[in-house]
C-alpha cells in the first residue's frame, strides 16, 4: 500500500498509432483523479508526445529515470503499463533501475500490489502489451504495403521533386524542386563533387523539402533514390535496431522489396541515372570486386592452421615474371607457415568435385526425393499439434461469438468485456500458434531438372555475383590445410535443407591434372 500524502510523479505518453493530444489529457485527468482519492502529492509530471514504447528512445522517459535518483518522489504512477514499456525486457530493465532509486511503478487502471499472483499478472500483462505492439506493427505494415502495390504513398514527406496528389495519393512532379533534382544529377554525372554541388545550390536558392540547405547525407540518399527514373521503391531501408533507428543505407533482402516500374513519373534519365551509380558505388566495392581476378571462394575459405581467413593474391613470379593468382593466409608468413594455393586450379577442382556429388541429375534427384522424404515425417509429427490447435480455435471463436452477441443484445457489464478482451488474446495467441506449426512444415517445391537448369545457365557467367552466391549457397567453408583441403557443405542453408556432407582431399590432387576427383 502507498501511504497518505506519499510523493509520486506522473509518466503519459502517446504513440503515432491513430492517438491524439486528446490521450495525454485523458491519461493526465485520469491519473491526478487518482491521486487525489489516494491522497498522493503529485510533485512531478513527465510527458511523451508522439513516442513509442517499443524504444527507450524518449526524452521525458529518460529524464525521469535519471530524476529518480534524487528521491524526489517515490512512485511513478501510469494510466497502464502500456504506457511504460511495451517490450519486457525494458520493462524489467527500468523497473529494477527505479527499484534502485527506491521508486516503484504504479498502474491506475491495473490494479498490482506486491503479491506473488500480482507478479505473475503483471509479467502477463507486460508480454500481452509486448504482442500488442508488434501485431499492431505487422498489421500496419500489412496495410502499408497494399497500398504501395498501387504506388500510392505510404506516409511522411516525399521526396524532393514530388508532391503528392490530394486524390489519388500518387507522386506527381513538382517542377520547381525537380529543377534541384536534375541539376544534382547532371552536376554529380560530369563530375562535380558535393562540395562543389551545394555551393551551386546555395547560389541558386535551392532547398531541401524541409526548407533546409543541402547537406552530403541529403545528396547522397538523393543520388540513390529510384524514384527519379519512374521505378517505385517500396520498404527498401533496413528495420529499426533494438535503439529504435534505421540505417537507410542497409537494405532489407530483394523477397521483402516491393519495386513496381512505372510506378511513378520520372524526373531523370537512365544513362544520367545509372553513369552516377557507377561513379557512386566505385569507392565503396570491396577489394574481391574491384580484382581483375574475380575470387569464387571469397569470403568462406579459411586456414587449416592457423585458422584466419584467406583472401585473393595476385603477384608476378618466375623468370617470365607471369602473373600468378593465389589464395593465401591473411596471417603474417612468420606466424603461419601454410602456402598459398593457385586460385584457378583450387576453384576448378572444387567445382569439378561439386558437380561430380551434387550438380547433376542423378544426384540431385536422389537428394529431392530424401529431402521430401523427411518433409513428410515432419508433417506428420505437426499433424497432431495442428488439429488441437485448430479445435481450440474453433471453441475460442464460438465463445467470442456468444460474448459479442451478448454485448449486441444490450447486456453490458465489466465481466463480458473484460471476457471479450481474453477471448480476443487467446485467439491471437492460437493463430500466432497455427503459423508457427505452419511455418515449420512450410516448403518450396523442388525440381531437380530446374536446379540443373539454373546452374548450368549461371555457369555461363563464371564472374557474375549471382554465380559466386550459389556456388557459395552451398558451402560453409572451405579450409585450405598444409596437406589436405577440406570442403564443409550448408546445412540448413541453400536449395536443400537437409544437405549436410563434407569433401576431403590431398592438396596435391589440385595440382594433378590428369587426375580428377
Amino acid at each position: 500500500m502507498i501511504r497518505i500524502n506519499a510523493k509520486v510523479a506522473l509518466y503519459a505518453r502517446y504513440s503515432s498509432d491513430n492517438q491524439r493530444q486528446e490521450s495525454i489529457d485523458a491519461q493526465i485527468r485520469a491519473m491526478k483523479q487518482y491521486c487525489e482519492n489516494k491522497g498522493y502529492e503529485i510533485v512531478k509530471i513527465y510527458i511523451d508526445e508522439a513516442k513509442s514504447a517499443t524504444t527507450d528512445q524518449r526524452p521525458s522517459f529518460q529524464q525521469m529515470i535519471s530524476d529518480s535518483q534524487k528521491k524526489e518522489f517515490e512512485y511513478l504512477v501510469v494510466h497502464k503499463l502500456d504506457r511504460f514499456a511495451r517490450n519486457r525486457y525494458d520493462a524489467a530493465i527500468y523497473r529494477q533501475a527505479l527499484r534502485k532509486n527506491g521508486v516503484a511503478v504504479v498502474s491506475v487502471l491495473e490494479n498490482l500490489d506486491d503479491s506473488p499472483e500480482s507478479i505473475i499478472l503483471e509479467s502477463v500483462l507486460e508480454g500481452y502489451n509486448e504482442y500488442y505492439s508488434r501485431n499492431l506493427a505487422r498489421e500496419t505494415m500489412k496495410g502499408m504495403r497494399e497500398t504501395a502495390y498501387q504506388c500510392k504513398h505510404t506516409g511522411g514527406l516525399s521526396p524532393l521533386g514530388f508532391d503528392i496528389d490530394p486524390e489519388t495519393k500518387r507522386l506527381v512532379i513538382n517542377e520547381k524542386e525537380a529543377e534541384a533534382v536534375r541539376l544534382i544529377f547532371r552536376m554529380y554525372a560530369d563530375g562535380y563533387g558535393y562540395s562543389a554541388i551545394i555551393k551551386r545550390l546555395d547560389e541558386e536558392g535551392h532547398l531541401t523539402k524541409r526548407g533546409n540547405k543541402f547537406s552530403k547525407n541529403s545528396l547522397y540518399d538523393m543520388l540513390h533514390n529510384e524514384k527519379y527514373i519512374g521505378r517505385y521503391v517500396f520498404n527498401k531501408s533496413s528495420s529499426k535496431n533494438s535503439n529504435g533507428k534505421r540505417n537507410s543505407r542497409l537494405h532489407k533482402d530483394e523477397s521483402e522489396i516491393i519495386c513496381i516500374e512505372g510506378g511513378c513519373p520520372r524526373i531523370i534519365d537512365d544513362d544520367t541515372f545509372y553513369k552516377v551509380q557507377n561513379k557512386q558505388n566505385r569507392p565503396k566495392h570491396n577489394a574481391s570486386f574491384n580484382a581483375i581476378e574475380h575470387y569464387l571462394f571469397a569470403g568462406v575459405i579459411r586456414c587449416g592452421e592457423c585458422g584466419r581467413a584467406f583472401c585473393g593474391n595476385r603477384h608476378r613470379t618466375g623468370r617470365g615474371k607471369n602473373l600468378y593468382a593465389t589464395y593465401r593466409c591473411t596471417q603474417p608468413h612468420v606466424r603461419c607457415t601454410n602456402k598459398e594455393i593457385n586460385k584457378d586450379k583450387l576453384e576448378a577442382y572444387v567445382i569439378n568435385l561439386m558437380e561430380k556429388q551434387i550438380f547433376n541429375q542423378r544426384s540431385l534427384k536422389a537428394m529431392v526425393k530424401r529431402i521430401e522424404k523427411k518433409r513428410k515425417s515432419k508433417e506428420n509429427l505437426f499433424a497432431d499439434s495442428t488439429k488441437a490447435l485448430e479445435k481450440d480455435l474453433e471453441q475460442t471463436q464460438t465463445e467470442l461469438n456468444n460474448v459479442s452477441q451478448a454485448i449486441a443484445d444490450g447486456v453490458t457489464s465489466k465481466v463480458l468485456i473484460d471476457k471479450l478482451d481474453q477471448l480476443e488474446a487467446k485467439k491471437a495467441g492460437i493463430e500466432e500458434a497455427l503459423k508457427k506449426v505452419k511455418e515449420q512444415t512450410a516448403h518450396i517445391e523442388l525440381d531437380a531438372d530446374k536446379i540443373l537448369a539454373q546452374y548450368n545457365e549461371l555457369k555461363r557467367h563464371p564472374h557474375s555475383p549471382t554465380y559466386r552466391a550459389f556456388v557459395q549457397d552451398f558451402i560453409e567453408v572451405l579450409t585450405v590445410g598444409r596437406f589436405q583441403v577440406t570442403v564443409t557443405l550448408k546445412k540448413g542453408l541453400g536449395v536443400f535443407p537437409e544437405l549436410n556432407e563434407t569433401f576431403v582431399f590431398k592438396r596435391q590432387e589440385v595440382y594433378e591434372k590428369e587426375k580428377s576427383p
